[in-house]
């Protein structure tokens, strides 16, 4: 009975769950669609029937009937979020359990079903049943699983038996499938779900040799009709360019995910025996029910696909020809027009439009007598490079800038093109001469008498040997009295001192992480954390849940990757957890780490749910995690 009662308590969890999650949306946003998880089946064999409303989740299950010649059962709900670029789309599911009774084609809808005042249609399903006929292999798995013994628990995974390439896969497209050496490609890779649970998402890989390594934007989601099923479509672009000429076979490019497979019990016998006993063995309504979801790795690649690269052509190339391609524009400018030998005049050269940048360099300057040239500047923006070259005119007789010449190689036109600007008119002064100065000795002054000498001689002799009472005393030092004793002169001897300590501090610091590399990463890690605290922070006070999270995760699998010493690309609970483990940290903190990744796994499906203190109670548990982490001994 524990395990009854633990599947109840995770029904009654879910649909407050899927309760939560939902909201109001408009019934012209909602759309009906039924679909079957196989299109053919065995006398014997079963299918899944779902009908799926996209666009809410509070749309109650439907009430299909009875469909001739079919047992159907319905299993229960199942919910989908997404959440990217700030777009949110849920939808429901509502599973059926189907079971032929005679051969036959089967046909399923269209279902119509009314809720809330208004009606949804949905498409039809179909389902051909042949002669009864066993999988190849299937009987050989059913003799090695057997009965079990005792009411010992044996569970079965599907993960390998499951046909996914029709609901999960990924394609990749070039735009141009001939191109030059160093011309940009457009590169398109597209990742199919179809009402499958797919959970952390890596950036697709590319990595070809020859060519430029991928550095993909963020990607777009949206929905897309193939085959006949809708499927949830989330697009990577990015571009790249080869470096030698050739036939290439592009790809194939990969992708890694994580799926939610139902892993099934195959045995429970206890339950079996006080309840849901169908003529000695287990209810199939029961046997769909007893079920729960595993996470499992998959690595997901396209095929490949073919691209010429094509050298440049010798006919009609420049001299001057650097290596440019694309389809771009100069702009020439100088200042300031008006300056005096010697001080500086810039020229700022901007390149911009569209191509490869990388390719770009600095326009060729002519006629630059005159001027003496030091080191350009370049800046690289998103479709324009900017050069900033300094010229000191070293004459006034020079009356205008060098000109530059810009030269490319257009690939939609295959034709070199040159583009000529300047030279800008200039005007340059000379350096006004200043004054001679004399270096010498200054003329002797003629001595004269100070005045009122002789009247204070004189009153001298009057005061004879009477001497005044002395207002003040002055300083009064005593007569052993030892200047190194002074605190200015102990300060001074001390300061040089502890320079002296904090200097060889840094220095055997830095020695540290030299050799230490585990310690570098620590240090590292405890340093970019604080910053990252900072962004949560920010990311709190502005209420924005899903950049938080967002940051939440980053924080913790930054910090952990660091001072494990362990990538952090891809890094997640189940990896972390045997080496925390290793480490003997606490359980406790260890459930505090993981109920981190549960949440921020959560809330991307769950945002509208989340308010700010909640998010600073998470931000908290994160704090007290590192905080125990940064306690424990065995981790310095």
């Amino acid at each position: 009975m524990v395990a009854m009662f633990k599947f109840f308590r995770v029904t009654i969890i879910f649909y407050f769950f899927a309760l939560t999650i939902a909201g109001p949306i408009s019934a012209d946003e909602i759309k009906f669609e039924a679909s079957l998880d196989k299109k053919t089946a065995a006398i014997g064999e079963t299918a899944q029937l779902g009908l799926t409303f996209y666009g809410t989740q509070s749309v109650p299950a439907p009430d299909i009937g009875n469909i001739d010649g079919c047992d159907v059962r319905y299993l229960g709900p199942s919910t989908m979020t997404t959440i990217i670029n700030g777009s949110v789309s849920s939808s429901i599911t509502h599973m059926y359990r189907v079971q032929p009774l005679r051969l036959g084609k089967f046909q399923f809808g269209p279902f119509t079903f009314k809720y809330e005042g208004s009606a949804y249609k949905s498409n039809a399903a179909f389902l051909t049943v042949d002669e009864e006929r066993q999988k190849e292999g299937l009987s050989a798995k059913a003799a090695a699983v057997g009965p079990a013994a005792g009411g010992k628990e044996e569970e079965e995974s599907i993960l390998d038996s499951l046909d996914i390439r029709d609901k999960l896969f990924l394609t990749l497209k070039i735009d141009k499938p001939r191109a030059y050496v160093n011309e940009l490609i457009p590169v398109t890779i597209k990742l199919y779900v179809n009402r499958l649970n797919v959970s952390d998402i890596q950036l697709p890989d590319l990595g070809q040799e020859g060519f430029s390594k991928a550095q993909f934007e963020e990607p777009k989601q949206y929905r897309e009709r193939m085959g006949g099923e809708l499927h949830d479509v989330l697009e990577f672009r990015t571009t790249i360019f080869g470096t030698r000429p050739g036939d290439y076979k592009l790809g194939p490019a990969k992708l890694k995910c994580n799926i939610a497979v139902r892993k099934r019990v195959r045995n429970i016998s206890a339950l079996s025996d006080d309840f849901m006993n169908e003529q000695g063995g287990r209810s199939p309504y029961f046997d769909d029910f007893f079920t729960r979801y595993e996470r499992y790795p998959v690595e997901l690649k396209s095929e490949e696909t073919r691209l010429i690269l094509s050298p440049l052509p010798a006919e009609g190339k420049p001299i001057d020809f650097s290596g440019a391609i694309g389809d771009y524009q100069f702009i020439f400018q100088a200042g300031p027009k008006k300056a005096k030998v010697g001080d500086p005049v810039t020229l700022t050269m901007e390149i911009n439009g569209t191509g490869n940048f990388n390719t770009v360099i600095i326009p060729k300057l002519e006629n630059v007598e005159g001027f003496r040239i030091y080191e350009p500047q370049a800046k690289t923006e998103p479709n324009r490079k900017v050069f900033r070259q300094v010229l000191i005119p070293e004459t006034d007789l020079v009356f205008q800038t060098p000109k530059a010449i810009f030269t490319y190689f257009d690939p939609d036109k295959k034709e070199y093109k040159t583009i000529t600007q300047g030279p800008i008119s200039i005007q340059v002064e000379k350096v006004a001469e200043a004054p001679p100065q004399v270096i010498g000795a200054a003329p002797a002054a003629v001595p004269s008498a100070p005045m009122g000498i002789a009247s204070v001689e004189e009153e001298k002799e009057a005061q004879g040997d009477i001497l005044y009472i002395k207002e003040s005393l002055g300083r009064i030092q005593s007569a052993d009295y030892e200047i190194y004793k002074s605190p200015f002169v102990l300060v001074i001897v001390i300061i040089p001192l502890l320079a002296l300590l904090a200097v060889y501090a840094v220095y055997a610091r830095r020695e540290r992480f030299i050799r230490d590399t585990k310690y570098a990463h620590r240090s590292a890690a405890f340093k970019n954390m604080r910053r990252e605290f900072f962004q949560l922070k920010h990311c709190l006070k502005a209420n924005d849940a899903k950049s938080f999270y967002e940051a939440l995760f980053h924080t913790l699998q930054n910090y952990l990757g660091g001072m494990f010493y362990i990538p952090v690309s891809g890094l997640t609970f189940d990896t972390i957890e045997p080496v925390l483990r290793y480490k003997n940290i606490d359980i406790a903190v260890i459930n505090k780490i993981k109920n981190i990744f549960d949440l921020c796994d959560r809330a991307k499906f769950a945002l509208s749910n989340v308010d700010a203190l909640r998010m600073k109670d998470d931000m908290r548990e994160l704090e007290e995690i590192i905080r125990d982490l940064e306690r424990k001994k065995a981790l310095r």
